[in-house]
């Protein structure tokens, strides 16, 4: 049984992928499919076919709780992927199965292998499924050509110290790849200013924040009971 989501995917991953880096932002593609297309078509598909329940391979742990199922990390630290699901709703994690969240990537690999699966050794990947060659902006390039305009990358204090060919090609952190000559201290990206076309640099120290403000919360568990959380940024 085949369920083509290929339109789907690409009007709800891809171009909110591209829409995201033209906005001078880092986007996480593998929450929005998580979120848009895997439990939501794929989800209501599952229902549709009278499924009593979704299973995924994703390394994360549904364990019911006094209040319903709850959304847990990982056995495997290594691989754990809650990160990516904090988009998933309280109804929908009641429908959902996790089987691989208890194990080890090493014990799944094992169990693959014993039932002779082909990809038992597959190496993990490290790529965003639709850019396998890692050359994301060309993904930008072509849905969002109004996006690569070259500007200049400046300093904290607004001094220009050099070209670039798009705020598409950045994010925030990065030090390699930016063009800039000297042997004085590294400098990071600390900020894009994606409607001027600026990149702007500074030491490490720049990147250092004690506040951050979040935004499309998802609250798995009652926030008035939250009186402390672990954070990945």
């Amino acid at each position: 049984y085949v369920l083509d989501y290929e339109q789907r995917f690409r009007e709800r991953v891809i171009e909110d992928f591209a829409q995201t880096y033209a906005k001078g932002e880092t986007p996480i593609p593998c929450v929005r499919c998580n979120e848009r297309v895997k439990f939501a078509d794929l989800m209501q598909s599952a229902r549709d076919l009278g499924a009593e329940a979704l299973a995924t391979g994703h390394y994360v742990r549904r364990i019911d709780g006094a209040g319903g199922p709850e959304l847990h990390c990982a056995a495997d630290d290594s691989k754990d992927q809650s990160y990516f699901l904090f988009a998933t709703t309280r109804e929908q994690l009641s429908y959902l199965r996790f089987p691989l969240g208890g194990l080890e990537k090493s014990q799944t690999r094992a169990i693959a292998a014993e039932l002779g699966l082909v990809n038992a050794a597959k190496p993990d990947s490290q790529d965003i499924c639709f850019v396998a060659d890692g050359r994301y902006a060309s993904i930008v390039e072509k849905l969002k050509p109004e996006a690569v305009r070259a500007g200049e990358i400046v300093d904290e204090a607004g001094r220009v110290l050099g070209p670039h060919d798009g705020v598409i090609h950045f994010t925030v952190g990065q030090r390699k790849g930016l063009g800039l000559s000297g042997g004085g201290e590294p400098l990071f990206v600390t900020r894009i200013d994606a409607a001027k076309a600026r990149v702007v640099v500074g030491p490490r120290s720049s990147l250092c924040t004690r506040n951050i403000s979040l935004r499309d919360v998802n609250w798995l568990a009652d926030p008035a009971e939250a009186a402390a959380c672990a954070v990945k940024v």
